[in-house]
């Protein structure tokens, strides 16, 4: 039957609405599409952000996290590090970056995972509390992109837990960089089931050393009581599960001591070698839950180190040892002029950077104002976009 011109009227319509419809969507996708979504500097554009588009989780996922982006990652890259000094960027928790004067990029215990629990099979902590399982919130926000590193020449990990032997930073930095993988025994058997290659592991065994661009790391005793209890058997030795790691560089002796406890024996340490900064773990012990050093024992082992300068790590990411993040490092400042006044302490913020010995009396760090860090030269980053 032939359409009525209602009908015919009608169905004109709705075509005329389709095709404006699709018109619009395709207005929406060029003007997306015409938005940069970055100029190169590791961050995403704000123009980009509040401009309408389809989003999915894995959008919403790959824009948002690292939160951080890779602007941290063209940082480290970018940055020249004046003959006889070193740079240290804390990444938060227990996890850091050194480079060297001679371009040589190292990371120390560098965490890129989630939230997570852990059980009493093989937990440590839940070991000595009798915990059936534990809940690890993270705290601090995510500031790099192990798998945007274009050099990194070593991954360190102290020991084998699993905010210090990342499989994220591990997977990422093996397929994108030429780095090794330097732990101790017990955790070589991680990195072994991660399938880093033979050829690309060292085994840090106390007393031996690596020479790598701009620092020969020597490998020291690590006393983390916490590490013997991991695992599913017995109780096991130091040296076998846990490792303390001096970087000798043109500007010093940087000491990373991972999750140490307290132990005299580092009085020894302290005695052979001359160690310039010594960083280690404070933070707030539930009862029956000792997993950080307490505020004193950090500065006792300043003090037994001799360190020059002191930086505690790892009191502001889990929500199960933070407390009052100010209160820790406010105590520890407080003990550590009382009972060894000798050292300087220095407390970073997450992301932050510090130059040694430049910055060896700055007592706390404090982000640079827009007119320093944050107003990007853009030709620094040219080389990485």
């Amino acid at each position: 039957m032939p359409q009525s011109k209602e009908s015919s009227a009608a169905e004109g319509t709705q075509i005329r609405g389709k095709m404006r419809k699709r018109e619009v969507r395709f207005e929406k996708e060029e003007k997306r599409m015409s938005v940069e979504k970055t100029d190169g500097r590791g961050l995403v554009s704000g123009i980009y952000i509040r401009t309408n588009r389809e989003i999915t989780r894995e959008d919403w996922i790959l824009e948002a996290f690292p939160e951080w982006g890779t602007f941290l990652n063209k940082e480290i890259e970018a940055m020249e590090v004046p003959k006889g000094s070193v740079s240290l960027w804390w990444c938060g928790g227990p996890s850091w970056v050194l480079k060297t004067d001679e371009g040589g990029i190292f990371l120390i215990d560098q965490w890129c995972g989630p939230s997570h629990y852990t059980t009493i099979d093989y937990c440590g902590v839940c070991k000595q509390n009798g915990a059936p399982s534990m809940n690890w919130l993270r705290l601090n926000p995510q500031v790099i992109d192990p798998f945007s590193f274009g050099r990194v020449d070593g991954v360190f990990c102290t020991h084998v837990h699993n905010d210090h032997c990342d499989i994220y930073t591990v997977k990422g930095t093996m397929g994108t960089t030429d780095a090794v993988y330097v732990a101790p025994p017990e955790t070589v058997k991680r990195l072994k089931e991660f399938e880093v290659p033979d050829e690309r592991i060292v085994t840090a065994k106390v007393g031996n050393s690596i020479k790598l661009p701009g620092a020969e790391v020597e490998f020291l005793m690590n006393y983390d009581d916490c590490a013997t209890k991991t695992g599913d058997g017995d109780a096991q030795p130091y040296e076998d599960v846990a490792c303390s790691f001096l970087f000798k560089t043109s500007a010093g002796n940087i000491l990373f001591l991972g999750d140490t406890w307290y132990n005299d024996a580092y009085v020894a340490i302290g005695q052979k070698y001359d160690i310039d900064v010594a960083v280690f773990d404070i933070g707030y012990n539930a009862p029956g839950a000792f997993d950080k050093m307490t505020p004193y024992d950090g500065a006792r082992l300043g003090k037994a180190l001799k360190a020059k300068v002191l930086i505690p790590d790892h009191w502001e990411n889990w929500a199960n040892s933070s407390s009052d993040p100010d209160m820790l490092v406010r105590q520890f400042e407080s003990i550590s002029a009382d009972i060894c006044p000798e050292c300087k302490t220095v407390i970073m913020r997450c992301a932050g950077r510090f130059d040694y010995p430049k910055d060896q009396d700055i007592r706390r760090y404090k982000y640079p104002d827009q007119s320093d860090r944050f107003r990007l030269d853009h030709s620094m980053y040219a080389k990485y976009q």
